[in-house]
């Protein structure tokens, strides 16, 4: 994960004291002033961030959660995503009773199936709302009815009885129903009818076109008209969703298909930087160079241990 400047009064939540059991990087709690209810490690009403996702459902009762110094209003049926760089914290919070869902997906990348991360609600609500509401002050955000977080609480409620009971395979369990959860509140997020949540799941759309056609050449009149949007209001959303242009963002991805490529195949440079997209191997090691602070070849020889004379001479410094 990259390294942030937070203000020296944030604290830092380490999954290491949520996560207790290596092999499960799953874990829930609940929070009720009211019932008195709340676990180790409790930062719901100091300002933090923390290494790791978590999913944040309000059950009863109504409050303020203040995002990156926004502040929202919140009541039963909210449901956000709260990445692990953001800073956060509740306020008014003696009303609330919500259940934390944390799960750490940046040390343990396949902790959720590739086919969940493909689905355009995941994609929208997991990775760009949260972005997006930060920089944009998005008040949108998942609103169950109550029939529909009766079903939710029904699925956390066997998690708690598990993380609990920690009978054999409970952390198999555990992922399970968080996958399910996952599927259930992206299917959720893609009915949305407002119009910001409508263009995100549209971006996630192109995002997900672009981490599957990104050898291809691509236009950014095809990405908008992908999107269903006007070439201007596409590049404004994207940026502000994902933090990139949607060339930055492809060249990243084609950057990061160059580098697995590199360390797990022995073909040649030319022939990964028309694999990846990049038509001219020259401009491909320039933009790696850029990038990573050194060579295409240099990176290699890194991960195959081979010998640096083996490097070709136009990759000279």
């Amino acid at each position: 994960m990259p390294k942030f400047d937070f203000d020296a009064m944030t604290e830092k939540a380490l999954g290491l004291n949520y996560f207790k059991n290596a092999g499960c990087a799953v874990n829930l709690s609940r929070v009720s002033r009211r019932q008195n209810l709340t676990h180790p490690h409790d930062l719901t009403e100091t300002e933090h961030f923390h290494d790791f996702i978590e999913l944040v459902f309000i059950i009863n009762g109504q409050g303020t959660q203040v995002l990156e110094g926004n502040e929202y209003q919140v009541s039963a049926g909210d449901v956000f995503v709260l990445q692990g760089n953001q800073r956060h914290y509740f306020k008014d919070v003696g009303s609330v009773e919500m259940v934390n869902l944390m799960f750490d997906v940046f040390n343990n990348p396949d902790l959720i199936s590739t086919k969940i991360k493909q689905l355009q609600g995941y994609k929208a609500l997991f990775i760009l709302e949260p972005q997006f509401r930060a920089n944009y002050k998005f008040k949108n955000m998942l609103r169950l009815t109550r029939d529909e977080l009766a079903n939710i609480e029904l699925i956390l409620n066997t998690m708690f009885l598990e993380q609990d009971q920690k009978k054999e395979g409970y952390e198999i369990i555990l992922v399970n129903r968080l996958e399910e959860l996952i599927v259930l509140l992206s299917r959720h997020y893609s009915n949305i009818k407002t119009t910001k949540a409508k263009a995100l799941v549209r971006i996630g759309k192109v995002i997900d076109f672009l981490e599957n056609h990104y050898a291809e050449n691509i236009f950014i009149d095809d990405l908008s008209e992908l999107a269903n949007m006007s070439k201007r209001n596409f590049m404004r959303i994207f940026q502000g969703a994902v933090g990139l242009s949607p060339i930055n963002y492809l060249k990243q991805i084609r950057l990061q298909k160059a580098r697995f490529l590199l360390r797990e195949s022995n073909h040649q440079i030319a022939d990964i930087s028309m694999m990846c997209g990049f038509t001219d191997s020259n401009y491909f090691i320039k933009c790696f160079r850029h990038a990573y602070g050194t060579t295409p070849h240099k990176f290699r020889a890194r991960f195959q241990q081979l010998p640096v004379e083996t490097l070709i001479a136009h990759d000279r410094e």
